[in-house]
């Protein structure tokens, strides 16, 4: 008689690699644009993936699931001190700056992608964070329940992202005349 679980394992890793060769660019930009330098980016998306593999339960929206552990990974790693207070994460977060000497680079940034992502790392944290879920493709409820937020603070946030991405990136409002 045939073990189940046997037969089971082999689906999960399937599974797993698939998402992992599909998404782990993306993943890593959702990091990078975070505010992560590129090898704390790769460790959290790594980690996240290996927490995927290691779920006894069903993950029903992989992408989003990824995104939410990564980035708690990755909060993780910049927080040296147990003790140290959140105020202080923000802080070192919002004080993040591109370093645009990383492989990624190379392979997957125009000089257009590396402007904008250091507009991006200009935003306040609430702002950086609901752009990036919002640059990932996620719709505006998915990304409220991601990031435990009401619907309305993050329409509110995303307005005013785009707000002050335009105003960085010189872009004009096609709504305003000029």
């Amino acid at each position: 008689m045939p073990d189940d679980t046997a037969k089971a394992q082999p689906a999960k890793w399937t599974e797993v690699g698939y998402s992992y060769q599909e998404d782990k660019l993306y993943l890593i930009r959702f990091l990078l644009r975070q505010g992560a330098d590129f090898e704390e980016a790769q460790d959290a998306a790594h980690s996240a993936f290996i927490e995927m593999h290691r779920s006894r339960e069903t993950v029903s929206h992989p992408r989003a699931w990824l995104r939410t552990v990564a980035y708690r990974i990755y909060l993780r790693q910049t927080v040296k001190v147990p003790e140290q207070p959140e105020q202080e994460v923000v802080e070192r977060l919002t004080a993040s700056v591109a370093d645009w000497r990383t492989p990624l680079e190379a392979i997957e940034l125009s000089e257009q992608h590396r402007h904008v992502l250091a507009a991006l790392l200009q935003l306040p944290f609430k702002q950086r964070s609901v752009m990036a879920w919002h640059m990932d493709g996620f719709t505006t409820a998915e990304i409220a329940d991601a990031m435990g937020l009401e619907k309305a603070a993050v329409l509110q946030n995303l307005s005013r992202a785009r707000r002050t991405l335009k105003q960085q990136l010189g872009i004009a409002d096609r709504r305003r005349p000029a």
